[in-house]
């Protein structure tokens, strides 16, 4: 809960200015509270201290996240869609992000500030992963063998398992019905790379709020 009025008020405009997938500066926030920039730093120092939003390395507030009690949320940029099954030929441009609320229960303990959302298309990886469910990625391109990616190929984008060998990368779907992708490793950069390692999935009726 914010009790401090100033602090709120830029709260807000901080969660307004991220939520419609847009920035805003303190000099915006000073001409509109009539505050200077080091007061306006202060509270989202204190913002951050409690939680609320989240910075990168350059100082930019990236995320918000909801105080509301009991549906606390944060906000992930959905860049997309990739396949759960044959790989699709195209992703979200990132011009054109839309911000989607995410629980912060499921995050828990991950406050990494470049998630991003994917919306899993088709069931090659059900029962985990089922079609139109969100799965949440951290950029990372070297994943672990095990790791649920999500990956760009020379036919499009697909989450899978990854796996390799000595020679080869492996991309396991976990239905049955389906075949593994197989690259050899002088084929990354060329014919496929990773993306990203899911570390949530969270299905769109945990969207209690739905995007903007």
């Amino acid at each position: 809960m914010l009790y401090n009025s100033t602090r709120k008020r830029i709260f807000e405009m901080l969660k307004q200015a991220i939520t419609s997938g847009d920035s805003i500066s303190l000099r915006a926030i000073g001409g509109e509270l009539d505050l200077a920039a080091n007061t306006i730093l202060y509270h989202i120092k204190k913002l951050e201290e409690k939680g609320l939003v989240v910075r990168n390395t350059g100082g930019k507030v990236v995320r918000v996240n909801s105080p509301d009690d009991g549906s606390a949320i944060a906000y992930l940029p959905l860049l997309g869609n990739a396949a759960c099954g044959q790989p699709l030929n195209t992703i979200a441009d990132e011009n054109t992000i839309r911000m989607i609320p995410v629980p912060l229960n499921i995050l828990g303990r991950n406050s990494k500030q470049n998630l991003y959302l994917i919306e899993a298309v088709g069931d090659s990886m059900a029962e985990k992963i089922e079609n139109g469910d969100y799965v949440i990625f951290e950029p990372n391109p070297a994943p672990l063998p095990g790791q649920i990616v999500v990956a760009r190929t020379k036919d499009g984008f697909t989450i899978k398992v990854f796996n390799k060998t000595a020679s080869q990368c492996i991309l396991e779907p976990l239905n049955p019905d389906y075949l593994p992708l197989v690259f050899e490793k002088s084929e990354i950069d060329e014919s496929f790379n990773i993306d990203g390692v899911a570390v949530g999935i969270f299905k769109p009726q945990q969207n209690l709020r739905g995007g903007d």
